[in-house]
């Protein structure tokens, strides 16, 4: 639920008292002689609306690759009988590369440019990646 405050001059500077849980209850407008001037937020709302400069450059290559790995789900079928357990290279839709040594690949690849290249191992079953969560322990006497 949005609330408005309103700024009062001071002789030294403005100041508004704000407590965290007002915060964390919805944005606050922030008003000086009647117009809003401001908006105070929680960090977890900023940073839904507002994600960083690096989280929008990575989604945007991430965009510039779904094209190549979509092309990669395509020619899975092909790839299995001609290309099974090498990493393969996808570039504007087709296969322009591939090497059981995913850092020799990588290499060739570089020479010829920094462009959105989807590179992938050629396997039945997609890459599992478990990524384990932080566990708290507490010392306990025994």
């Amino acid at each position: 639920m949005p609330k408005t405050m309103t700024l009062k001059e001071a002789q030294t500077a403005y100041g508004l008292a704000i407590e965290a849980s007002q915060a964390s209850q919805g944005p606050i407008f922030v008003e000086y002689k009647g117009k809003t001037v401001a908006v105070i937020m929680s960090i977890e709302d900023y940073r839904l609306y507002f994600p960083t400069e690096h989280n929008a450059w990575q989604q945007e290559q991430l965009q510039r690759l779904e094209p190549n790995r979509s092309a990669f789900q395509r020619l899975l079928p092909e790839l299995l009988t001609t290309h099974r357990n090498q990493y393969v290279a996808i570039y504007q839709g087709r296969l322009i590369d591939a090497d059981p040594n995913r850092a020799a690949l990588v290499r060739r690849i570089r020479v010829q440019g920094c462009r959105p290249v989807y590179i992938q191992k050629v396997t039945p079953e997609p890459r599992l990646v478990e990524l384990p969560s932080p566990e708290e322990v507490k010392r306990v006497s025994l």
